[in-house]
Parts: structure tokens; C-alpha cells; sequence
């Protein structure tokens, strides 16, 4: 089985940097990633709060998942904001994103129940939520604050839950976050992304 790259590891909190951008544009809030007129769509966040926002997130959206699941969240990303049409420039701020990587084998029959106890959670606290394209089985939400929180199962049975926060500040050269650890990989060097442990629920 072929191993995804690094570059489409990111995918799920791109794509829920793209959905955070269309929700909230659609709805006026003016928090999504990409807009216009060079301004920030708020005060920026510190980046030691957009960290905690960043893993509430991916804590409430497993929270409701029983039995709980085995993971490992890679190392916070910040991604400068660019605006659209032929005179690209900075927004002068980014989005920070972080991925969950789920470890437990999720047998296909039971994906069905994963992405319904994800909904029901994103349910309870209000958010707005949105599915993914025909060819990709995946759920996005926005919350009230306008942050986005995504889950994707790609076709190698690996599934990634994505967090995004913004506005943060422009990383300027450095990682807002520290100083970063490395993410696990495999034997061969690949990341560590498929999952590997075996559940009496989850796996059958």
C-alpha cells in the first residue's frame, strides 16, 4: 500500500481552511481565510491561544467518539493569508492549523458511526456543518467564533481530524509555536499516519 506524501498530509487542514473561508464568507462574518481589502478579519490571536483553540477543537470533536480513539496531533502549522485575483499580496495575517492523526484501525463498516458520533458532538455545540465532495469522505463545521474543524477518511484507510484558527500573526521567519518536535514516522521514513492498532469496536 502506497504511503501518502508529506505535502498531502495537509490536505484535511487546507481543506478546512477552505471551508472556514466559505462558510464564513457566505454567512458575512468576514473570518474566512482569503478575504479581501487587506485587512485583518478581527484582532489577531496569540499564538499560545490559538494553540488552546486549536486542541479544544480536536479534543471536542473525539470527545464524543466511544470507545475513545488512539492518535498523535502533528505540530501546529501557520500559513499566511494571500489575497485573490492578479494583485496577490499579504493579508498581513495567517491561519494556523493542526492535524489529529487517528491510530486506530477503523474497519470501513464502522465509518459510517465515526463521522455520525463527529456530527452529533458538532451538533449539540451549534456549528455549522458542511460534507466533503463526492469523491472524499469527509465533514467540515464552522463554529460561532468562525474557526473550522474538519474530518477526512482517505481511501488508505488513514483519517485525519484538522483544526483551523485565524486570524494569527504572520510567522515572520519563525514557528509561532516554538521550538517544533518531530512527527513519528516509520521505519522507512515515511510519516506515521496509518493506523496500526486494533479495537473490539472499532476494528471488526
Amino acid at each position: 500500500m502506497n504511503q501518502r506524501s508529506r505535502p498531502a498530509l495537509r490536505l484535511s487542514a487546507a481543506l478546512a481552511v477552505l471551508a472556514l473561508g466559505a462558510t464564513a464568507c457566505a454567512a458575512g462574518a468576514g473570518a474566512g481565510a482569503g478575504q479581501g481589502g487587506g485587512k485583518t478579519p478581527g484582532p489577531l490571536i496569540p499564538p499560545a491561544q490559538a494553540l488552546q483553540e486549536l486542541d479544544s477543537l480536536l479534543a471536542e470533536t473525539t470527545s464524543g467518539v466511544q470507545p475513545a480513539l488512539r492518535y498523535w496531533d502533528a505540530w501546529p502549522q501557520a500559513t499566511v493569508q494571500y489575497s485573490k485575483g492578479l494583485d496577490e499580496h499579504s493579508l498581513g495575517y495567517a491561519a494556523a492549523a493542526r492535524e489529529r492523526h487517528v491510530m486506530t484501525k477503523i474497519a470501513p463498516g464502522k465509518y459510517d458511526a465515526l463521522m455520525a458520533a463527529v456530527r452529533g458532538t458538532w451538533q449539540a455545540k451549534g456549528y455549522r456543518i458542511a460534507t466533503g465532495p463526492a469523491n472524499l469522505k469527509a465533514l467540515f463545521a464552522t463554529t460561532a467564533e468562525g474557526y473550522g474543524v474538519s474530518i477526512t477518511i482517505y481511501p488508505a484507510g488513514n483519517i485525519d481530524i484538522g483544526a483551523t484558527v485565524s486570524p494569527v500573526p504572520v510567522p515572520e521567519g519563525r514557528d509561532l509555536f516554538g521550538t517544533p518536535t518531530p512527527d513519528p514516522v516509520m521505519a522507512n521514513g515515511n510519516p506515521d499516519v496509518l493506523p496500526k492498532y486494533d479495537d473490539p469496536y472499532w476494528s471488526v
